[in-house]
């Protein structure tokens, strides 16, 4: 029997995990400077043993990185040492450097299995060497009128969540051109936007310390494999 858990977490001492860290089914990036326990924490509930690194000399590894199982994404901003040091722990991962003006590649792409909606304002040769990356269709998109589809939805294989202002029509547009099921919500004691209090992948999920009980509720129906 799968089994799917919600946990709430504080990564660097911050309920908006999402910002500090990403994972997929593959592989787990955390900051270099959390704690023992916190990696535990995700190995457990995400199955994947955390690589611990900084991006851009920086602890905002969820903000500046997406991707899928085979490909990382992550922005031109990142140093030599950084690189080298994700080719080694990545194994056979694809890295792609993203040069753009855009850098905060989580709040600005997210993707599904067979297309990824990117801010509109990514530059035609990156929209393609993003398509050559993950082997999806690009869409350029906006979401209640904003260009930060990363930040206003969050997805794993199972479902989405999203901000709950996105209108009914939208939601309909999503589901069908995501091809999952689709649902409104809060984290972290009211915040709009999902993706920077969630960390999950198709095992399990941690949100922010601060999420309510019918916020996680909410969370696990979606992302979780149940109908």
């Amino acid at each position: 029997m799968v089994t799917f858990d919600v946990k709430p977490i504080e990564i660097v001492g911050n309920s908006s995990i999402g910002l500090f860290a990403f994972a997929t089914d593959k592989y787990v990036l955390l900051p270099a400077s959390v704690k023992k326990k916190v990696k535990d924490e995700c190995k457990n509930l995400l199955k994947i043993d955390p690589i611990q690194i900084t991006l851009a000399n920086s602890r905002l590894i969820g903000l500046f990185a997406t991707g899928t199982d085979h490909c990382l994404l992550i922005p031109d901003v990142i140093t030599f040492d950084e690189l080298d040091m994700l080719k080694e722990k990545l194994g056979g991962i694809e890295i792609a450097v993203i040069n753009s003006k855009i850098t905060a590649l989580g709040n600005t792409i997210t993707i599904s299995k067979k297309v990824a909606l990117v801010h509109p304002d990514f530059e035609k040769d990156v929209i393609k060497h993003i398509e050559d990356a993950i082997d999806r269709e690009v869409i350029p998109k906006r979401i209640m009128g904003s260009p930060l589809v990363g930040s206003i939805i969050f997805q794993n294989k199972h479902g989405i969540l999203a901000h709950p202002m996105v209108s009914d029509e939208e939601l309909e547009e999503l589901k069908n051109l995501l091809g999952k099921k689709i649902d409104i919500t809060t984290v972290n004691r009211g915040t709009p936007y999902p993706r920077p209090g969630i960390l999950a992948n198709s095992f399990g999920a941690l949100v922010g310390s601060d999420s309510t009980g019918p916020e996680i509720m909410r969370i696990f129906n979606i992302l979780s494999p149940s109908k």
